[in-house]
């Protein structure tokens, strides 16, 4: 299995450091970040499930991603 958390973690790291997290902070935050994105993509995961075998109602673009 490949460690693609890894990835995530460049991501969130980059985008505590542009709002000014630094230190010990910057680890505590960056650590409760982490710990939230493997529940999120398997819910994500769940959810396209359910949408997939009639489970649940498919949803729009807009639904996922917002409509302007």
């Amino acid at each position: 299995m490949t460690d693609t958390n890894g990835d995530f973690v460049k991501e969130i790291r980059s985008e505590l450091i542009k709002v000014g997290y630094s230190g010990q902070e910057l680890q505590k935050e960056l650590e409760s970040r982490q710990a939230k994105v493997r529940p999120a993509v398997e819910k994500m995961l769940d959810d396209a499930h359910k949408m997939a075998t009639g489970e649940a109602k498919p949803m729009s673009y807009d639904e996922v991603f917002g409509g302007e």
